[in-house]
């Protein structure tokens, strides 16, 4: 394809976008939710809030498309604004009916490096009435580059009560070290170190080395992207327990969702 054309259709689609946000899920703009599920208890113990854009005449458009683009056109702050305003106030509603639920919102480091970036946090909760330690931002480990920055920032939202989680752990660049200096709260092992775990002799050692990390460190783990009961098995013998994938449910929207939570409401209330 020509670059003229490329670069035409990226100027559609950001156009596009933009009126998307502005308009919301009329836009066909959702958020979808993908619970971690404790396997030990079988409770929904908290979902991550994942944005799906479906356009009216372009059809459903991949975040590994629309995300860049935010990041390349100066949007991406405002559409991590949509997904942490929409995501709190359903996380907020299910407060009300089911007892808190974690909430995890994967956060542009771009919209992360504003000087701003606490004080919409901030807002959001206000606007949403969502107890601060019912939110969890998810950052990549690659985040930790910009050490000054970054422990500053955890700081104030640590201050607030929110919780901090590390996606996508042990693809990245960062030195371990960051794990002694900044304060986090969960490590999301990465699905690459998930997928292959019954039948490969270079994942099962890495994937084994994360969990004692984060239980020396005394961290939350979360692996994602489990799919078989073979990883669910191995996961639990190495004391894994709270998994998130295709084996438990893809990504739902929030009335679906809730079939979840409904299954789970007799065990009372949870803590986020």
């Amino acid at each position: 394809m020509d670059l003229p054309v490329i670069q035409h259709a990226k100027e559609i689609c950001e156009q596009e976008l933009r009126k998307a946000l502005a308009a919301g899920k009329q836009g066909g703009i959702e958020i979808f939710y993908q619970p971690f599920v404790h396997v030990g208890t079988g409770q929904v113990i908290g979902a991550e809030a994942l944005t799906r854009w479906v356009h009216p005449l372009l059809g459903e458009i991949s975040p590994r498309i629309f995300v860049p683009l935010a990041e390349s056109n100066g949007l991406v702050a405002e559409l991590d604004r949509f997904v942490l305003t929409v995501a709190c106030r359903q996380a907020k509603r299910w407060l009300n009916t089911y007892g808190p639920i974690r909430i995890a919102i994967n956060i542009s480091p771009l919209s992360f490096q504003h000087a701003d970036f606490v004080a919409v946090i901030l807002n959001v909760l206000k606007e949403t009435r969502l107890p601060p330690e019912c939110l969890e931002i998810e950052l990549t480990e690659n985040i930790a580059l910009r050490q000054e920055h970054t422990l500053s920032t955890f700081a104030r939202l640590k201050g607030i009560g929110i919780k901090i989680a590390i996606d996508d752990f042990g693809t990245g660049y960062s030195s371990l070290n960051y794990l002694r200096m900044f304060p986090v709260d969960t490590l999301k092992i990465d699905q690459v170190f998930v997928q292959d775990v019954e039948n490969s002799q270079q994942e099962v050692p890495i994937t084994s080395a994360i969990i004692r990390l984060a239980h020396e460190l005394n961290l939350q783990l979360v692996a994602e992207g489990v799919e078989s009961e073979e990883q669910k098995n191995y996961l639990m013998q190495k004391d894994c327990c709270v998994m998130q994938g295709f084996l438990f449910s893809k990504p739902l929207p929030a009335d679906q969702f809730e079939q979840f939570l409904q299954a789970d409401v007799h065990s009372g209330l949870r803590k986020c």
